[in-house]
């Protein structure tokens, strides 16, 4: 996937093909993937499915001096070296440019229930999302 196709566009990709790609964000039709990668965005759906460092099988990117970094991975485990891809996720554009990146997919969630809950405290929160975890198997994700 190039680097500056909108967020949108993906997810739509992944649609077309029976999968989704889990990142949300308000601004998904104008965010772009290079710049959910280079901030290492979290999203809507981050407790699920983590921040944008775990939707990141590869990469490329093109360094200040133009030098071209490639690891265009596209498994989930590469024990071939340095994960060099690590570096440039999150590091706001200031070692280089992310050009193009093979994303991770998901299947479809199948089903989706909305609960509004009131917690009395912080702490109250964590132990009901600890909570819920167990009990549906780690299936709960935050809006």
């Amino acid at each position: 996937m190039q680097a500056g196709a909108p967020l949108q566009r993906v997810q739509e990709a992944a649609k077309e093909v029976g999968l989704q790609f889990p990142l949300d964000l308000g601004a998904r039709g104008s965010c772009t993937i290079g710049g959910n990668i280079a901030t290492n965005a979290g999203g809507v759906r981050v407790i699920r499915y983590g921040m944008m460092r775990q939707q990141v099988l590869g990469l490329e990117a093109v360094m200040a001096d133009g030098r071209v970094v490639s690891s265009m991975n596209h498994m989930l485990k590469n024990n071939a070296g340095f994960d060099l891809k690590q570096l440039f996720i999150g590091s706001e554009g200031t070692l280089g440019i992310v050009t193009r990146a093979v994303l991770r997919l998901q299947p479809p969630t199948p089903s989706e229930q909305t609960a509004m809950v009131a917690c009395p405290s912080f702490e109250a929160l964590t132990g009901l999302l600890s909570h819920m975890g167990k009990a549906l198997g780690g299936k709960v994700h935050l809006r």
